[in-house]
């Protein structure tokens, strides 16, 4: 069922925010902090791979993924965020009881089982040429980021990274051959310097880490930190650990009250994430 809600505060801040949004699937993917994931419809081998690798290691997040639900890298970042349990938001430049691109109708009932379908437009719209710049300010509105993944001189995908630019939201591109037509957009958003290359997930959460005005919190004067997703065995370990101050696997133990073996493969797996580090054989937190 068709339902319309007011858009976020974080939508509701930019320039020209639409009155309302129709939705299908589960709106409390607007509660989470959006990255939005966007590139051109002609990909090549290199930025599927990109897409995928970014978003396998933003999993460690608790975000949603952002995108337009078009062919080519959207519909790659839809699939994988559904694949790496990341809930996933396609704001769609039709209505949405006319889901276009055709052939992504079964990925758009799959969405709304694990994510949000949003459009602007009353849900009988056709797929006008008109609307799919117009809902790109949406998707960068919702998100706190934008990471563009392979676009042309003329590509939609630039059209996002300009209105998140106008937002003041933070904008990452992974770079290409600087010969290959699908990296002359990304090479003009660098000479620009509007935008901050990246070659991993990990740049990603790197950046944002230094960038607290990113997450506002309503009725607060601290900034919201990055959203991190723990196990509760990750999160016993965690919630123990400083960052200024190097623990020892014993001090660990004596706190989260876990066996040695399961602290001590949940502690790898956290290094290999990149949220701890060791310093002299202890440990030390990094998130």
């Amino acid at each position: 069922m068709i339902k319309k809600i007011t858009p976020p505060r974080q939508l509701r801040e930019v320039y020209d925010p639409p009155n309302g949004l129709y939705y299908k699937g589960k709106t409390g993917c607007l509660s989470k902090t959006c990255i939005s994931i966007v590139g051109t419809r002609k990909y090549t081998d290199y930025g599927e791979f990109m897409t995928r690798n970014i978003i396998e290691e933003l999993a460690v997040l608790d975000i949603a993924i952002v995108s337009g639900l078009a062919k080519g890298i959207d519909t790659i970042a839809h699939e994988a965020a559904l694949k790496n349990n990341i809930p996933t938001i396609a704001v769609l430049g039709s209505g949405l009881e006319n889901i276009y691109p055709k052939q992504n109708e079964r990925l758009a009932h799959e969405i709304t089982r694990n994510g949000l379908l949003l459009s602007e437009y009353e849900p009988e719209t056709e797929p006008i040429h008109y609307n799919f710049p117009q809902r790109n300010r949406i998707i960068s509105g919702l998100s706190v980021a934008t990471i563009v993944i392979e676009a042309p001189e003329k590509s939609g995908a630039l059209i996002t990274a300009r209105f998140a630019l106008e937002q003041g939201r933070e904008i990452f591109v992974v770079p290409g051959d600087v010969d290959r037509l699908n990296s002359k957009g990304i090479l003009n958003l660098l000479q620009r310097g509007g935008a901050y290359p990246i070659t991993s997930g990990q740049d990603v959460i790197e950046q944002l880490k230094i960038q607290p005005h990113l997450f506002p919190q309503e009725k607060q004067e601290k900034p919201k930190e990055l959203p991190y997703k723990f196990t509760p065995e990750e999160s016993q370990i965690i919630e123990n650990m400083q960052k200024r101050r190097p623990i020892t696997l014993e001090e660990i133990a004596q706190k989260a009250l876990l066996p040695t073996e399961k602290i001590l493969a949940t502690l790898s797996i956290l290094e290999i994430q990149g949220l701890i580090t060791t310093k002299d054989g202890k440990y030390l937190r990094k998130c």
